[in-house]
């Protein structure tokens, strides 16, 4: 979690960056599940046991979106024209990431992307065993049962030695068990087996160092990110939270700027724009950082945290020397 420090007389303190208030989030992926692409603008509402919370966000270019959350249980309803729809069920721990993989059906055959559209060679020599063992383990992981998940995912793995998806949930499924070397070394072994080619455990290993101070490591491996797929913001979040870290200040505000470009919605990004801004007591962008996150995010314990600081850096500015209003000759 982000911690938010208080004021030591008057003088507002940079948030600690490293983890993050009590948000939570479901970053999703939709693909095709004959030929494995990405599906564009698919639709994606979110239900809770109270009702509908999220309506009508679209997946990217490369088949991403991500939602917002408190920490419980959720399902995700994922329609595209031409496809059936899916339904999967969603537990999000308090504080975490949760991925999710998404296989739309095609319903009709002119649906499906043709013949000539490339197809990922590595994901059609996934035997189906160990496919399905995957995707149980996915089913697991939403449920909280890790262990059960780490062994359905070690098992794909022993089905396919270059499973390097599997490496990737495996290493965040140990993540979530405060497993974090075993983590570290998940992430690592799909970066291998993919030639650094996969995107997302790249990012998830950069959010590892990130979130253990080792801005050192997290920045190189989020430019190794963004050098993979620049379309995702995930890449330039994670390098934005690195440079904050090393207090390289200008740069971790163009990373965030560009973060935000390609997902205005993520709300741990407006708490690292508000580090950054405090850590140049830039004030008056720190209040619009923090406006911009209780825009999207009104009632939670982490609102209420981010309101209390919004009341200290008021206060900060408003003590703050006025400029002069002298003019240089």
């Amino acid at each position: 979690m982000i911690a938010l420090l208080a004021l030591n007389q008057a003088i507002l303190a940079p948030i600690a960056v490293g983890q993050f208030n009590e948000t939570a989030s479901i970053i999703g992926y939709v693909h095709d599940a004959v030929t494995h692409e990405p599906v564009m603008a698919a639709r994606i509402d979110l239900m809770s046991s109270g009702g509908l919370i999220s309506t009508n966000r679209q997946s990217s270019t490369n088949g991403e979106f991500s939602v917002n959350v408190r920490d419980g249980d959720y399902q995700l309803i994922v329609q595209k024209e031409g496809y059936e729809t899916a339904k999967i069920d969603v537990s999000v721990p308090p504080g975490h990431q949760v991925r999710v993989d998404i296989d739309l059906q095609p319903v009709t055959a002119e649906a499906a992307p043709s013949s000539s559209e490339a197809v990922s060679a590595h994901q059609l020599t996934v035997p189906a065993k160990a496919r399905s063992d995957y995707n149980k383990g996915m089913a697991r992981m939403a449920k909280k049962d890790y262990a059960g998940a780490v062994a359905l995912f070690q098992k794909s793995i022993e089905e396919y030695a270059p499973y390097y998806e599997a490496y990737a949930e495996l290493g965040v499924t140990q993540d979530m068990m405060g497993q974090v070397p075993a983590a570290r070394d998940s992430f690592q072994k799909s970066i291998d087996l993919s030639s650094g080619k996969y995107s997302n455990a790249i990012f998830d290993l950069a959010d590892v160092f990130n979130s253990t101070h080792d801005y050192a490591s997290a920045e190189p491996m989020a430019r190794k990110g963004i050098a993979a797929d620049d379309s995702s913001w995930r890449g330039y979040f994670e390098l934005a939270r690195a440079l904050t870290g090393e207090k390289r200040f200008a740069e971790a505000e163009q990373s965030a700027v560009k973060s935000r470009t390609l997902n205005s919605d993520n709300l741990q990004l407006y708490v690292v724009l508000t580090n950054i801004h405090l850590g140049v007591r830039n004030y008056p962008s720190a209040l619009e950082d923090i406006d911009a996150y209780l825009k999207r995010d009104p009632s939670s314990p982490a609102s209420e945290q981010m309101r209390a600081t919004r009341a200290q850096v008021a206060r900060a500015l408003a003590a703050a020397p006025a400029p002069s209003s002298s003019t240089p000759h």
